[in-house]
C-alpha cells in the first residue's frame, strides 16, 4: 500500500500540469499563419515556411483608416487580430481600433479569451465594466486615459461628447472572441427559445419579438501571464510579502471604480535625453488595477530623429500602433534576421517576445506610438544601458571581446551612457 501512494505521488510530481496562459508560449520566435490552412490549428495556424516570410509579414496598416459607424450602435471596430494580421499568429496578442459616432455605442459584450486595455485618442467615452458579483465600474475619460477590462467580464462604451471618438485596445490573446450580449441573446442562428428569454428577462413575448426584428439589421463586425482566478487583484504596491507573478490583492471592500482607470499617458512624455524619445509606462506599478491582468500598455513620445534605443521585454510580446509621425521599426529574430518597415498614422506592429527591437521616429515633426504587452510588468533590457552602464561593471575585457575593440572605446562609451538620464 505504502509503495502505491509513493508511486502516485511521483506521477503527480512529475506529470504535466494544466497551463495557465491566455495564449499558449510560442517555442520559436515567430509563426506567420497560414489562413487558409486548418489542417493542424490548434491555438493558432499552421506556420508559414521561414524562407517566405518577410517584413511585410509583422507590419499591418488595417488601423490607418476610420470605421464606418453607420449602423444601429454607431460604432464599428476594426480588428488587427490573426486573422488580419497573421504574424501575430501564436504570439498572444491583437489590438483593434475602435470609432464611435456622436452618442455610438459600443454594446455590452465581452471576451472570453482575453483582458483588455485601451487607451482614448480622441473624444469623451463612458466606459465600463460589470463584475461577477453584479458591481458596475464605470468612468468618463478623455484623450490619453487608459482602462482595464478582466478577461470574460461584460463591458461597454459610449461616446458621451458631441464629436467622434477613437480608442485603440489591446487583448492578451492573437484571436480574443467577442460575445455581443444583444446579438448573442437576440440574434442567434437558431435563435434562443422565446420562452427561455421571456422567463430570464421577465417580459412578455411579444416584447422579445420586438427586440428580435430589431437585430435583423446589419451590425458592426468585430500568454505570457498566468490567468486570474478571481476578476481582479488591484495591487497594494507597498506589500511585496508575497508577490508572485503579482502584488497582493486589495481588500475587495476597498476597491473602487477609480482603481480600473488610468490618466498617466494623457501628458506627452520628455524627450529632452540623449536618445531623444521618453516612455510613459501604463504598468502595474503606475496602474495597480493591472495586477495579474496579464497587460499593459506604453505611451512612447518621439522627438525629430528620436530613438528608442534596442532593447527586448524578456517577459511578453509588444504590439503597437503608430499614432502621429513617421516611425522606423525593427526587431531581430534569433537568426540574426532584420525584419524592418517605416510607419505612419494609424499602421501596426509586432514583436516576439523576448526579441531585439527598436524604434526611430524619421520624420521632422514629432512622433508617438501606443505600446500593448501581455504582461503586466513586461521588464525592458536596453541593450545600450545594460551593456554599459551596468551596477557593478560588466569587465572591460569581456566587453572588448565581445565586441572586438579596444579599451578605450568602450571607456568612452560607458564615460557617454553613464551620462545619459531618461
Amino acid at each position: 500500500m505504502a509503495i502505491r501512494v509513493t508511486f502516485l505521488l511521483v506521477m503527480l510530481v512529475v506529470l504535466p500540469f494544466p497551463s495557465h496562459s491566455a495564449d499558449p508560449d510560442p517555442l520559436q520566435d515567430f509563426c506567420v499563419g497560414i489562413l487558409n490552412d486548418t489542417s493542424a490549428s490548434i491555438n493558432g495556424f499552421p506556420c508559414k515556411p521561414t524562407s517566405q516570410v518577410t517584413s511585410d509579414d509583422f507590419f499591418f496598416d488595417g488601423l490607418t483608416k476610420e470605421g464606418n459607424t453607420d449602423n444601429v450602435f454607431g460604432f464599428t471596430a476594426t480588428v488587427g487580430n490573426v486573422l488580419a494580421f497573421p504574424g501575430l499568429n501564436t504570439l498572444g496578442l491583437s489590438m483593434n481600433r475602435v470609432d464611435f459616432a456622436p452618442g455610438g455605442l459600443n454594446p455590452p459584450h465581452s471576451h472570453p479569451r482575453a483582458t483588455e486595455t485601451g487607451v482614448v485618442i480622441k473624444g469623451k467615452l463612458y466606459v465600463g465594466f460589470l463584475t461577477t458579483n453584479n458591481v458596475l465600474h464605470a468612468k468618463v475619460l478623455t484623450v490619453g486615459e487608459m482602462f482595464v477590462v478582466p478577461r470574460g467580464l461584460v463591458h461597454f462604451q459610449m461616446n458621451v461628447g458631441k464629436e467622434k471618438a477613437m480608442t485603440i485596445t489591446a487583448f492578451n490573446s492573437h484571436l480574443p472572441g467577442s460575445v455581443v450580449l444583444p446579438t448573442t441573446l437576440f440574434a442567434s442562428m437558431p435563435p434562443i427559445p422565446n420562452n427561455v428569454l421571456t422567463k430570464a428577462f421577465q417580459v412578455e413575448a411579444s416584447v422579445i419579438d420586438d427586440i428580435k426584428a430589431k437585430f435583423v439589421l446589419p451590425l458592426p463586425s468585430d500568454s505570457a501571464d498566468p490567468d486570474p482566478l478571481q476578476d481582479f487583484c488591484v495591487a497594494i504596491l507597498n506589500d511585496t510579502s508575497t508577490s508572485l507573478n503579482g502584488f497582493p490583492c486589495k481588500p475587495a471592500s476597498q476597491v473602487t471604480s477609480n482603481d480600473f482607470f488610468f490618466d498617466g499617458l494623457t501628458i506627452e512624455g520628455n524627450t529632452k535625453n540623449a536618445f531623444g524619445f521618453s516612455a510613459t509606462v501604463g504598468n502595474v506599478l503606475s496602474f495597480p488595477g493591472l495586477n495579474t491582468q496579464g497587460l499593459s500598455m506604453n505611451r512612447v513620445d518621439f522627438a525629430p530623429g528620436g530613438l528608442n534605443p534596442p532593447h527586448s521585454h524578456p517577459r511578453a510580446t509588444e504590439s503597437g500602433v503608430v499614432i502621429k509621425g513617421k516611425i522606423y521599426v525593427g526587431f531581430v529574430t534569433t537568426k540574426n534576421v532584420l525584419y524592418s518597415k517605416v510607419l505612419t498614422a494609424g499602421e501596426m506592429f509586432v514583436v516576439p517576445r523576448g526579441l531585439v527591437h527598436f524604434q526611430m521616429n524619421v520624420g521632422k515633426e514629432k512622433a508617438m506610438t501606443i505600446t500593448a504587452f501581455n504582461s503586466h510588468l513586461p521588464g525592458a533590457v536596453v541593450l545600450p544601458t545594460t551593456l554599459f552602464t551596468s551596477k557593478p561593471s560588466i569587465p572591460d575585457e569581456v566587453l572588448t571581446k565581445a565586441f572586438k575593440i579596444d579599451a578605450t572605446v568602450i571607456d568612452d562609451i560607458k564615460a557617454k551612457l553613464g551620462a545619459i538620464n531618461y
